[in-house]
């Protein structure tokens, strides 16, 4: 599309664009994870004093920076989550914006990389992919899927055997190593993905995704980064489908008191590193967005073009 403006207009508007939406995307991320906040109302306040946030302190990244990333109010230090979601987002739309122009491709896959901040973000804290993001992000993605002519096939296909095929492997995995590998927000992710993207993204992303989270996992270990062990309620289902229901306690005897008392507080036992819980959310969302600029040489690649 052709709008007779300067690239450099177009740029900053954009630009500017991307990071105000970014910090709409930073209200989601903080308070879409708990239970019956709304993201919509009231203002932004801090987490800290609950002082309400005037506009000048609430400008994408430049009041992070003029305020020494600090509130005003109470002087608590601010996350740099907040900066860093609204320059990715900002970046986002840019990079789209050359790979793909003024068009509709642009608007969709623009939406499509934001639900992805999104939720690449609540599960790099929380370890979960809201339904309230990826249910109906599916069905958005199929909907948008009839602005190409024929591509709502390519769109079904890819949102049967994405979140099906996932579905498949990560009880094979549980059936296997009597664990499991992924949760359900993982199946309705790459469900999601197909949708959008269509079934030809599925082996892309599942193979960047995967060596990209491996390789992450490893850095991490070798950094000295302690991994997380899976969320408390997966380790209860393991230990109730291994030993049943537990039996009841019995009194500890004088002696046990005593060892107690003299010893001091437990340490907590290192994850072994194939037992740790990596988010994989945010590895399908990073190959998802690589797709949309590299399948097309990835797939020629393999044709040997």
């Amino acid at each position: 599309m052709d709008t007779g403006l300067h690239p450099l207009i177009v740029g900053t508007f954009l630009g500017v664009f991307g990071a105000t939406l970014g910090s709409f995307l930073n209200v989601v991320i903080c308070r879409l994870p708990e239970s019956g906040q709304s993201i919509v109302k009231p203002r932004s306040r801090c987490p800290k004093c609950g002082a309400t946030i005037r506009w000048y302190d609430n400008i994408p990244i430049i009041s992070f920076l003029v305020l020494g990333r600090r509130c005003r109010a109470c002087g608590e230090k601010i996350s740099w989550r907040y900066p860093l979601v609204e320059a990715l987002t900002s970046g986002a739309i840019l990079l789209l914006w050359w790979r793909f122009g003024l068009s509709k491709e642009l608007a969709v896959h623009f939406s499509f990389t934001a639900a992805l901040i999104a939720i690449t973000f609540i599960d790099l804290e929380h370890r979960i992919i809201p339904n309230e993001i990826s249910l109906p992000g599916i069905v958005v993605g199929f909907a948008c899927s009839f602005l190409w002519e024929g591509f709502w096939k390519s769109s079904a296909i890819g949102l049967a055997v994405g979140g099906g095929g996932l579905l498949l492997l990560s009880e094979g995995y549980a059936l296997i190593r009597r664990r499991e590998g992924m949760g359900m927000g993982d199946v309705k992710l790459l469900a999601m993905l197909g949708a959008w993207l269509g079934w030809q993204c599925l082996l892309f992303v599942l193979l960047f995704a995967s060596v990209q989270g491996v390789l992450a996992s490893v850095i991490l270990k070798l950094s000295g980064v302690e991994l997380k062990p899976p969320l408390p309620e997966e380790w209860e289902e393991q230990e109730d489908a291994k030993e049943g229901a537990p039996a009841a306690e019995e009194a500890p005897d004088e002696d046990a008191k005593n060892d107690d008392k003299g010893s001091g507080p437990a340490e907590e036992e290192e994850t072994p590193f194939l037992l740790a819980a990596i988010p994989f959310g945010p590895f399908l969302a990073l190959a998802a967005i690589e797709y949309l600029f590299l399948g097309e040489w990835f797939y020629a690649w393999l044709r040997g073009g």
